[in-house]
């Protein structure tokens, strides 16, 4: 297989405080990873640092070979293979549901405005909002805004998606939609990374469960051997607290 993402003994540090210790991992083609943990585990820092939204203090981050962590390296390039969706939809408020997912592929030269135009409405109806391109965000619910992101990140072609937390911003009866559009993306074969508290999408998408608590990988294994057969005991009583609430 080959490996898209590999993280070997990464630390990241602010100031004396160390959030994230030695972390080894790897993402191979086609897999969906999801990350679960209490908040403040350092799952979300190791997701950004995925595609170089925050810096490493040491070791390194190998995107397809190439080690992000080093300086002088292209990061634009990297980055243009890796979808990024974010805890809040951080859509532009004065540009209509297209304008938004046009943008940024039309800005980079990737694409003429026709282009950008004709895939951004593909993609918008890939996540079942076709009826919403000349709708202004504000008028949209926020599992729609969430859509529209993910539309919006497809519209580059990434190779990769990153996804962290995109439903803990969402009211209940809204999750399921997006879910639904994850669900979909990883039946075609997207690699994904998902920070994520939704337990049942873990258990029901992910290849393989990564379990973090103070900055460390704990336990790693697939949803059975997490969800069913933790070694762990802070797993055990994480999944405890979080499958009984």
């Amino acid at each position: 297989m080959t490996t898209r993402i590999e993280m070997k003994n990464v630390v990241k540090k602010y100031g004396t405080n160390t959030v994230v210790r030695g972390v080894n991992l790897k993402v191979e083609d086609g897999e969906v990873v999801a990350m679960i943990g209490p908040s403040g585990a350092g799952k979300s820092t190791v997701l950004r640092m995925m595609n170089g939204l925050e810096t490493t203090t040491s070791g390194e981050i190998l995107i397809d070979g190439t080690d992000i962590a080093k300086p002088h390296v292209d990061i634009d390039k990297v980055r243009a293979k890796i979808g990024m969706v974010f805890q809040h939809f951080n859509l532009f408020p004065n540009m209509s549901v297209l304008g938004n997912v046009t943008l940024a592929p039309t800005e980079l030269g990737m694409m003429t405005k026709d282009e950008a135009d004709k895939e951004g409405r593909r993609m918008l109806d890939s996540v079942g909002l076709a009826d919403k391109v000349d709708a202004m965000p504000s008028t949209l619910s926020g599992g729609q805004k969430q859509r529209v992101a993910i539309a919006r990140a497809l519209t580059m072609h990434p190779d990769m998606m990153l996804f962290d937390e995109p439903t803990s911003a969402l009211d209940p009866e809204m999750v399921g939609d997006v879910l639904g559009v994850m669900r979909k993306l990883a039946k075609q074969g997207m690699t994904m990374v998902v920070v994520t508290h939704e337990m049942g999408f873990a258990k029901e998408v992910a290849d393989r469960v990564v379990f973090f608590e103070g900055g460390e990988i704990q336990e790693s294994g697939t949803p059975d051997q997490v969800f069913e057969h933790p070694k762990n005991e802070r797993l055990q009583s994480f999944l405890q607290k979080v499958l009984e609430a």
